[in-house]
């Protein structure tokens, strides 16, 4: 069930914030790969992974 909701929220903010993949990976200390991985569906996020990008998605807005 999170998988479509953090791909969703991850596509969300970077076109609010105009950013591209690698500016979200950098800030957020994620890997490039994982971010396209975790927009794609085809991975299956961990729990970490949810954390980080929810907090930094709140902390960011």
């Amino acid at each position: 069930m999170d998988k479509p909701n953090i791909a969703e929220m991850i596509l969300q903010y970077e076109k609010d914030k105009d950013m591209t993949d690698t500016q979200f990976a950098f800030e957020s200390h994620l890997s490039v790969e994982r971010v396209h991985n975790l927009k794609s569906g085809d991975y299956e996020p961990t729990a970490d992974e949810i954390k980080t990008v929810k907090e930094y998605i709140k902390l960011h807005q």
